[in-house]
């Protein structure tokens, strides 16, 4: 394993190699809207000293996997600086008031993109248009996940991510990021933490709405009989999204927001020993032979929800994945 890591100064234009000189490098990903970030500490040197806004790139064994620009730096004792650098996700949390037509995710990742002048790439394209919408003063971020979550519950479970793929950001099914990797109790996994629970979960839902002008109000109710009787009445209330919603909108917001927390939910940790084949995004087979009984087999398809690289000097990982079938 060779990491390297390389950082360039945008004020004098010089570029060193710091790998001798940096120590606890993390590198994470994820893909519920966060930026892809690099940490790293690294000593004071003659030569080197970066700020706000320098380029920092790391490469593992001549293949590169992260660039990004210096954001934070935090100095707690002398000589040694911790360095955190994001990559071009993070411009993401920029704030904007943009009006879309009906458009796919995709052709609104596209107008972000372009807006901010940043590099795109993008494979596969949803067929389903989302309803036009006024995004005022909101993140793109924001924007995007709202577009991604209407694809997802009008296209038939669809799912689609953003990413930073070393300075280009990309949209892509997620099917597109499946990997053939199997890892397992017997095979990378040194640990894992599971847990389900049905705290947070609905099984009936009502969505009210209120008309101030007649003083009346409309309730649409949505319920599972059959989780009812196994787990008890779990009831949520929400609100109208749209005063202007006729029945059948508000019938099918409730129809959505019961599919949506009709369920136990599910966390599951794992520690590996790291592959850079793996980030946020990929999908893999997984196999723990004891949870058998919990999942009816004992190989499922995992789904990275966050991914922590660390060399340390050991190459590890720590990720947080969703079981997907």
């Amino acid at each position: 394993m060779s990491l390297k890591i390389t950082g360039t100064s945008v004020t004098y234009y010089s570029q060193y190699d710091l790998s001798e000189i940096v120590s606890n490098v993390q590198w994470f990903t994820s893909i519920n809207s966060q930026p892809g970030k690099l940490t790293f500490s690294i000593q004071e040197d003659k030569l080197v000293f970066y700020r706000a806004g320098d380029i920092i790139e790391a490469s593992m064994d001549g293949k590169q996997f992260f660039k990004g620009k210096v954001f934070t730096r935090k100095k707690q004792k002398p000589g040694l600086w911790q360095i955190t650098v994001y990559d071009n996700m993070r411009y993401l949390q920029n704030e904007d008031t943009i009006v879309f037509g009906a458009s796919t995710a995709a052709e609104r990742f596209k107008r972000i993109c372009e807006t901010q002048g940043l590099p795109y790439k993008i494979g596969k394209v949803p067929s389903y248009k989302c309803a036009g919408v006024v995004a005022d003063g909101k993140t793109y971020y924001s924007m995007l996940e709202d577009a991604l979550s209407e694809t997802r519950r009008a296209a038939n479970n669809s799912r689609y991510t953003v990413f930073d793929d070393n300075g280009t950001l990309r949209f892509v099914a997620l099917e597109e990021l499946n990997t053939a990797y199997l890892l397992g109790d017997e095979s990378l996994i040194t640990d894992y933490d599971y847990e389900a629970s049905i705290d947070d979960a609905y099984n009936s839902i009502k969505v009210v709405r209120e008309d101030e002008k007649n003083k009346t109000r409309q309730v649409y109710i949505a319920t599972d009989s059959k989780t009812i009787e196994k787990w008890g009445k779990l009831q949520k209330v929400e609100s109208a999204k749209d005063a202007d919603m006729n029945a059948q909108q508000l019938q099918q917001q409730a129809n959505d927001l019961l599919r949506e927390n009709n369920t136990e939910s599910s966390t599951l940790s794992l520690d590996s020993i790291g592959i850079m084949g793996i980030r946020a995004g990929n999908s893999f087979n997984l196999m723990l032979s004891d949870m058998k009984r919990e999942w009816g087999k004992d190989t499922r398809v995992a789904l990275v929800k966050t991914c922590t690289h660390s060399f340390n000097p050991v190459h590890t990982m720590t990720m947080e994945v969703e079981v997907v079938y």
